[in-house]
């Protein structure tokens, strides 16, 4: 057993850079417009990280290898940026022709064309035959030289007036003592840092980093220049790095031996390769370290990403629900097993159906359902035509609610027919903007409540009941889907284009959260004192007070696990059902 305690310390800025999240969002929006001619092509690698591209890959954008042709589809010009030349021969060959450069490689660009056409000779410090150094060189024609660092500013030709520019990617000390340089030897120098933000804060953070652990490990692909210049400095600052581009090239034991790490990432690297690493390293950390621990660890691995979890949760809500409405109901236990089932089945199918995603947002869930797929699989089937059979004896119209849902759930990510995808834009129901959180909470609600009442028969004696149980069940699915998808987000966002995060960002999502509490708490408030609802609702009110406070704790503490994360979230749930055990009981 280890007996020190073993501590990981992620960089802030690691992941992907905003140039890098553009392009990838670009090219993925474009391979899932109808109305993108394909196929989708990019003249060499869109970004230096080959895990990324094997995603882009099964979305159907590919490199066009050797050849220059495209014939009807669509170019993409990556986010290094390409040569004016290139450029213009894909305008010509293409339909269309897609322009993903960096917004940072731009401006370099855009200093170098400006100022040799003014005859300035152009010096980038970058490295030589990378795609953004020979794109930025193609803008200064005869005018262009590119050198790595000051003790090459003596090979420079004679010249009257020179700007010195740098790689986007560069290191921000090896700029400045070039610069420092080339002013020394040329008497009208111009110079302009083009290092991103972005790079000088993540060079900025290893440096840091580099004091306060034992060793670093950069995450991040080996052809990726500022990935491989994290390393660099970490080691010439005297610690040691571990440079890799997945959780398989960890060496684990030799890590496992320091006690605090810090881990960073390259510009290119999406944030799920981080989590990956992350996530082996705390369980094997775990394992060796806690075994009894690691051992509840992993049963409650199994009740998250299994999906019994979440399905005992919206059980509850329908055993609150009932309570809400305020009259006795027929067969509440066979309603509270529909609702477990239903969600069960859709869970299960639902991460079938977007196994693809599932690897890129929930690491460690995509793992558990590959080792267990065929097991998962076959119950999501029985599930599903279990909740079938129970729904027929709740009566036709719970019945046909249920069969409803279960086809709705189905047919969310088929496609469209051609006519509908060109008009609305989305392959799918599942594009649309939003949609998961709207159609998530119309299903939890419509099974916590509509399928209970339609089944006793209760629904227009009791709507008043119902509608105040139906909004608040609504609102707390609602709130539980936009709470995980806020958890998940990340400045990659390769996946999640139907989640509302995906469509509103970080920022107003988070405060449409707490605006939706509120309405809750007023609906809440508002039934009790109206004698709408029985006294229950002003118990839970409490529940409002506990989604606050899991979102703050959240959205504080960055690094906490996604099987905690899932708890914590889904546990108002039963605390709801606990609040209405102990109303029921006073």
């Amino acid at each position: 057993m280890r007996p020190k305690k073993f501590e990981i310390v992620l960089a802030e800025t690691a992941g992907f850079c905003m140039g890098v999240q553009r392009a990838v969002r670009m090219v993925l929006d474009a391979a899932e417009d109808p109305r993108t001619s394909l196929p989708i092509r990019t003249p060499g690698p869109l970004i230096h990280n080959r895990q990324v591209l094997q995603v882009l890959e099964k979305q159907g954008v590919l490199e066009m290898g050797d050849s220059n042709a495209v014939g009807e589809g669509t170019a993409v010009i990556r986010a290094h940026g390409l040569s004016r030349v290139r450029q213009e021969e894909l305008r010509q060959r293409c339909a269309q022709l897609l322009d993903a450069t960096c917004p940072h490689v731009r401006w370099l660009q855009e200093i170098v064309e400006d100022h040799a056409d003014r005859g300035y000779l152009c010096i980038v410090v970058g490295d030589r035959g990378h795609a953004e150094v020979e794109a930025a060189l193609s803008y200064a024609g005869e005018s262009g030289r590119v050198i790595a660092g000051p003790q090459e500013v003596g090979s420079l030709p004679a010249a009257d007036r020179v700007v010195v520019v740098a790689q986007t990617t560069q290191d921000e000390e090896v700029f400045r003592a070039t610069v420092e340089a080339v002013r020394q030897r040329y008497g009208e120098c111009e110079s302009f840092e083009t290092i991103c933000r972005s790079t000088s804060r993540r060079q900025a953070e290893v440096r840091k980093l580099a004091g306060e652990v034992e060793a670093m490990i950069i995450v991040g692909g080996h052809n990726s220049a500022n990935t491989r210049r994290l390393a660099e400095i970490s080691r010439a600052l005297g610690t040691p790095a571990y440079h890799v581009e997945t959780e398989r090239e960890l060496d684990v034991n030799e890590i496992l031996e320091y006690r605090k790490v810090g881990l960073t990432a390259g510009a290119s690297t999406p944030s799920w390769m981080i989590r990956r690493v992350v996530h082996c390293l705390r369980d094997e950390d775990r394992r060796r370290s806690r075994p009894v621990w690691s051992f509840a660890h992993a049963m409650a691995d199994v009740l998250i990403y299994s999906n019994l979890y979440a399905a005992g949760a919206l059980a509850v809500l329908t055993f609150a629900a009932s309570q809400l409405l305020g009259r006795p109901l027929r067969l509440p236990s066979v309603c509270m097993a529909v609702s477990f089932l239903f969600l069960l089945a859709q869970e299960v199918l639902n991460q079938y159906a977007r196994r693809q995603s599932l690897y890129l947002s929930e690491p460690a869930r995509s793992d558990f359902f590959m080792k267990n797929e065929r097991t998962l699989l076959g119950m999501g089937i029985v599930s599903s035509l279990l909740c079938l059979v129970l729904a027929f004896f709740l009566g036709p119209w719970a019945f046909g609610l249920v069969a409803f849902g279960s086809a709705a759930g189905l047919l969310y990510r088929l496609r469209l027919p051609r006519r509908a995808a060109r008009w609305t834009g989305w392959r799918s129901v599942a594009q649309a903007p939003a949609s998961k959180e709207v159609f998530v909470g119309l299903a939890w609600a419509a099974l916590a409540v509509a399928v209970p009442a339609l089944s006793s028969g209760v629904l227009l004696s009791t709507w008043k009941a119902a509608l105040v149980a139906f909004v608040v069940c609504f609102l707390m699915a609602f709130q539980r889907t936009l709470a995980l998808d806020l958890r998940d987000v990340q400045t990659d966002q390769i996946v999640g284009r139907e989640t509302l995060v995906s469509f509103m960002g970080p920022r107003a999502s988070a405060r449409l959260f707490f605006e939706l509490i509120a309405v809750q708490a007023v609906v809440l408030l508002g039934a009790g004192l109206s004698a709408w609802a029985p006294s229950l609702s002003f118990v839970l009110l409490l529940s409002c007070v506990y989604s606050v406070a899991t979102f703050v704790v959240l959205r504080r503490s960055g690094s906490v696990e996604e099987t905690l994360a899932e708890a914590l979230v889904d546990g108002q749930f039963y605390l709801v059902g606990l609040l209405t055990l102990t109303w029921m009981h006073l």
